[in-house]
Order: structure tokens, then sequence, then C-alpha cells
């Protein structure tokens, strides 16, 4: 395929339903520990270094990567149920 040609589509990565659903959980979990364990080592060592700033920020991110799609599954799924309900 020469450049500047119609691009092939994107394919999306395929994931079983249980993981699908567990996915952003462990994204909360992995957040809630990544930042336990940063604030343990630093108090712990009493260095308040890039490291710790990093690994909360890490942290922070993988949360609200997790709370926000958490949110948006239950948003749409408590909307799509009204509007079944709704036309019956």
């Amino acid at each position: 395929m020469a450049s500047g040609t119609a691009r092939e589509p994107m394919h999306r990565i395929w994931w079983p339903e249980p993981l699908y659903e567990v996915r952003p959980w462990g994204a909360v979990a992995l957040g809630g520990l990544a930042g336990l364990f940063a604030v343990m080592r630093a108090w712990a060592s009493s260095d308040w270094d890039f490291g710790f700033a990093a690994a909360v920020v890490l942290s922070c991110a993988l949360v609200a990567y997790g709370a926000i799609v958490l949110h948006l599954r239950f948003d749409y799924r408590r909307r799509s149920r009204w509007q079944r309900e709704r036309r019956h």
C-alpha cells in the first residue's frame, strides 16, 4: 500500500466479557495500591522525592480513569434500561 492512499481500518482489541467488566475496577485498585505504596515508602524513608511524586500522579491517573469508565458504564446502562422500560 502506498503512502497517502486509503488507510486500513484500525482493529480494536477484543476483551472477553469478564475482563472487560473487571478492567476499570483493576485500574482503581492498582492506582490505590500504587498511591499507598508510594506514601508508605516515602514515609518510611523520609524521602519525598521525584519518584514519590511520579507514583502519586500515576496512581491518581489510574484511579481517575477507572472511576470515569465506571461512571460512564453505569450511566449508559441506567439510561438504556430506562429507554427499554419507557417503550413498553
